[in-house]
């Protein structure tokens, strides 16, 4: 059905990135709450026998990550929750994972700041201002 290409977890968290079968495009899966990471683990090393209901649910939600970029779910698990969601565009960060680019404060003169991002040409050709 798939196969994992990276894992992480510890106690409270668990993230997966895994291949589905015919897919060219990967699927994260992510798990916070420790009996949510549990589950989770159980569910990528396909142990399936005490939650096959629960299991069941997770699979329609892989299979339709699957079939389209951009998807997302969230299971709500007793102590926390699971996310399924494929990479924007097929390759990247989920859109949980995307954030603004961070912005580095460029001091010219005392008492006068600019945003990098906003310096939009050379440094050089500023300084000389």
């Amino acid at each position: 059905m798939f196969d994992v290409t990276h894992k992480y977890r510890r106690e409270y968290v668990l993230f997966a990135t895994v291949n589905l079968d015919g897919v060219d495009h990967r699927v994260y899966l992510s798990a916070y709450g420790q009996l949510a990471s549990e589950l989770l683990g159980k569910y990528v090393e396909d142990q399936r026998t005490d939650n096959e209901e629960l299991f069941a649910e997770w699979d329609k939600s892989l299979q339709k990550a699957g079939s389209q970029t951009g998807f997302e779910a969230c299971h709500t698990v007793e102590d926390g929750y699971v996310y399924i969601s494929t990479f924007q565009s097929g390759i990247g960060m989920p859109a949980e994972g995307e954030v603004e680019p961070r912005r580095r404060v460029v001091r010219r003169e005392p008492g006068v700041s600019l945003l990098r991002s906003d310096l939009g040409g050379d440094e050089d050709e500023i300084e000389e201002e």
